[in-house]
């Protein structure tokens, strides 16, 4: 397949950073779907301005969207691939919005997934009765972005050496592996199915796990701007023991799942997928909390947090790093740990936290507001290894 035209679905970081990219490397037309609030129109404003989105940084590029629309009917049809490079909480309003307008056998895919992403795309486009729709999606974004000038430039402060990718139907993996390789300028790894890319989604374990580790004891007083934590380079040993548990509870789920019929040798350990993403920004990658340390890709990056008063700074636990972390990533696995019989104490432990500090209960009442199988009427073990039969 040759992409003559995308849509990007989103206006964020990464939607800003795959518009230049995928033209350049491909020389695709690529529209923008901006549904959300005033971003089409502040979109087309400022490229316009600029001449076009730029990435500068780790990777150059820079090219002017083709069209720039919050109308899904004026940017959806004629795509051979849609990307949906938003929160995951709109990957269904989406769907139901751009699912009218979809070419037949259209691409459609998140960049990325998060956990859950096969269910509430196949029940959204089944409402439509758009079963012919082919889905993807990456494991994480390929670049640590972030956004410069709105609508103009994004700096790329990384870039992973590989990202892994999963398809439905599982047989044109390879087909759009290589699409996506050629388009996105990385190694593709070519994950067996969707459920082995909810597992091995590590911004589940990355995220609320240093969240956890950072403020899990923070003493409830706000700090100047300046005292704000590094969020990677200043994983402790209690932070990385976290990340380590966490990681442990995906690894008993991948064991009591695999078989035969069904790969997850793809779910990598935390430690392993660090060495593969990330090779040549690691300076000690003797231990995983070295690997944190001193990974480059992540230098700068500070803790997420909101002003209180003028000066006065507290921890943002409404950011995306436990607001979509832990309903579209985290909860999705305890619940297929719940189906699959296997305990997972840490998960446990930081679910628990952070759903106190959103105001939720993700392992109680508000469970099915998480993208979890159940709620997608996968409710035993024989009806989730069904789905990936």
């Amino acid at each position: 397949m040759n992409p003559q035209k995308i849509t990007i679905c989103g206006g964020g970081n990464g939607a800003q950073a795959l518009t230049p990219i995928a033209a350049n490397n491909i020389g695709c037309q690529v529209d923008i779907y901006a549904p959300f609030g005033d971003e089409a129109e502040r979109l087309r404003t400022n490229s316009a301005t600029h001449g076009g989105l730029e990435t500068i940084g780790a990777v150059q590029s820079k090219s002017m969207p083709h069209r720039i629309s919050a109308n899904p009917a004026e940017v959806i049809p004629g795509s051979d691939m849609v990307f949906l490079v938003m929160p995951a909480f709109a990957h269904e309003s989406t769907l139901h919005q751009i699912a009218p307008h979809l070419d037949a056998n259209a691409w459609v895919g998140a960049l990325p997934a998060r956990g859950g992403f096969d269910y509430a795309a196949m029940s959204a486009l089944a409402e439509h009765g758009r079963e012919d729709v082919r889905l993807f999606g990456l494991q994480t974004l390929p670049w640590a972005c972030r956004i410069d000038r709105y609508g103009q430039v994004v700096n790329v402060l990384g870039v992973k050496q590989v990202v892994d990718a999963a398809t439905r139907p599982r047989a044109q993996i390879e087909e759009i592996s290589a699409v996506l390789k050629a388009m996105l300028g990385l190694s593709i790894g070519a994950v067996p199915n969707f459920l082995a890319l909810t597992l091995a989604n590590t911004g589940q374990l990355i995220h609320p796990g240093i969240m956890y580790g950072l403020f899990a004891n923070w003493d409830g007083e706000p700090f100047a701007k300046e005292e704000t934590p590094l969020f990677y380079h200043n994983l402790s040993a209690a932070g990385a023991e976290t990340l380590a548990g966490l990681d442990d509870d995906i690894q008993a789920i991948r064991s009591q799942l695999a078989s035969p019929y069904l790969d997850l040798t793809s779910v990598h350990h935390l430690k392993i997928w660090l060495e593969r993403s990330y090779a040549h920004s690691i300076l000690d990658p003797a231990t995983l909390q070295s690997s944190f340390l001193t990974n480059q890709a992540y230098a700068g990056i500070k803790a997420p947090v909101r002003e209180i008063s003028p000066g006065q700074f507290i921890p943002d636990f409404h950011a995306r790093y436990l607001a979509e972390d832990v309903p579209f990533g985290l909860a999705v696995s305890r619940a297929i740990a719940q189906l699959a019989g296997v305990e997972t104490p840490t998960m446990d432990k930081v679910i628990a936290w952070a759903s106190e500090k959103l105001n939720k209960d993700y392992l109680g009442r508000d469970m099915n507001e998480a993208r979890i199988p159940q709620k997608y009427g996968l409710e035993n073990l024989e009806q989730l290894l069904a789905a990936y039969a």
